[in-house]
């Protein structure tokens, strides 16, 4: 099975905000991105390596990564996930940074908010 990605650009607040609806079949290489991605998984579950751990996501889940921290993501389960993320700059957000201590936060009633 191959994966399957949809971007879209939103402009709340006169800022970009990227959106991301992706099927992903394969592990992909690190990288970072210069702003914070914010996602709920779908279906399946992702299998993330963030500051040197590896991290799980399935529905109900959400996952937070900050901006400029290499991180890796795929499947952790056959055949692929399925994911929606949104990619904020920081003052989307609010003022300050902030900061998160672990990038998955089982929280169903948010995950189903960001799914919408």
């Amino acid at each position: 099975m191959t994966g399957r990605a949809v971007w879209r650009r939103a402009c709340p607040a006169g800022q970009a905000l990227d959106l991301l609806h992706a099927r992903v079949a394969e592990p992909y290489a690190p990288h970072v991105h210069e702003e914070y991605a914010v996602g709920a998984c779908t279906a399946g579950r992702e299998v993330i390596r963030y500051r040197g751990t590896l991290h799980y996501a399935g529905p109900g889940s959400v996952v937070v990564l900050e901006p400029g921290e290499a991180h890796t993501g795929g499947p952790a389960d056959p055949p692929d996930f399925t994911y929606r993320v949104m990619y904020p700059a920081a003052g989307l957000l609010a003022e300050g940074l902030p900061r998160f201590r672990e990038p998955v936060i089982a929280d169903p009633g948010l995950a189903a908010e960001l799914r919408r």
